[in-house]
């Protein structure tokens, strides 16, 4: 297994040799995000200029029916459009990594647009799912320490009700490192997904499970040694450049820790659709 170090060279490596193709990926990016913004606030203006404006009132989302619905379907397509997005730009950091050509792979995306969309949103409404149920005894420990400190006062403190709140709050630190560690060991799925497009979600997460263990070090050491450039980011500019670093040496240590079940089945994929579409 590769040091964070020479994770971090390998990237530059790659970089080098794929910048542009780095930064159009990026670009493309956040191109969509700010797309969604500038739709967001053209909505904005036209709602304003019927006399809609009580529709952006956070106020009526609870009080409104309609306003919830609307805002519900608003969520749900933006999120559906950014996650298949994030798909996509996930299997073409993976080509640019391994130095291959990604129009390729982003023709026969576009080309399979709506198989490539459900599989981007089972996969990703399974692995959200799975989360969420994990998350749930850390939201009920952390709802009875906050439901507790409303309800207990100092003069009114006994050896029990200590005991218990100890109790929440040594079992909330738990569970927290638990679940981190749980969220870390299903980090391999979307990728073998991208790897192997027609893989089962279920099948996926059990083998990033059984890979990740013994990783769970080099993984945080490389999060953590980006970490640290989080603030240029508010920069803008810097993003252009950290993110495919960050992206290509996540891809390689994805890499190394997958070793000899790194299969990428998506080159043949496009072999034969190019064969058979002329």
């Amino acid at each position: 297994m590769m040091s964070v170090r020479q994770i971090k060279q390998a990237a530059r490596a790659e970089l080098n040799k794929q910048i542009g193709g780095s930064l159009t990926a990026t670009l493309h990016m956040v191109t969509n995000v700010c797309m969604i913004l500038l739709a967001e606030f053209a909505l904005y203006l036209l709602m304003n200029k019927f006399g809609l404006g009580y529709y952006y009132d956070i106020k009526n989302v609870f009080k409104m029916p309609w306003v919830t619905l609307m805002w519900g379907l608003q969520i749900s397509v933006i999120v559906c459009f950014l996650t298949y997005q994030r798909h996509v730009n996930r299997r073409l950091f993976l080509d640019i990594s391994m130095g291959r050509d990604y129009i390729l792979t982003r023709q026969y995306i576009f080309a399979h647009t709506n198989e490539f969309i459900r599989l981007s949103l089972r996969s990703s409404l399974v692995l959200t799912f799975i989360k969420l149920v994990m998350l749930v005894p850390l939201l009920i420990s952390a709802y009875m320490i906050y439901r507790w400190s409303l309800r207990n006062t100092t003069q009114s403190l006994t050896s029990w009700s200590l005991f218990v709140f100890m109790f929440f709050i040594g079992f909330t630190i738990i569970w927290l490192a638990v679940y981190i560690k749980y969220c870390a060991s299903l980090a391999l799925a979307p990728y073998i997904m991208s790897l192997n497009p027609r893989t089962n979600i279920f099948d996926a997460c059990d083998l990033s499970a059984k890979l990740m263990d013994g990783h769970y070090g080099e993984y945080f050491s490389l999060i953590r040694s980006f970490a640290i450039y989080l603030p240029l980011v508010v920069f803008i500019y810097p993003f252009f450049l950290l993110y495919p670093f960050w992206a290509a040496s996540y891809n390689i240590m994805i890499k190394e820790i997958m070793g000899s079940y790194w299969q990428d089945k998506m080159p043949s994929m496009i072999r034969r659709w190019q064969k058979y579409r002329k």
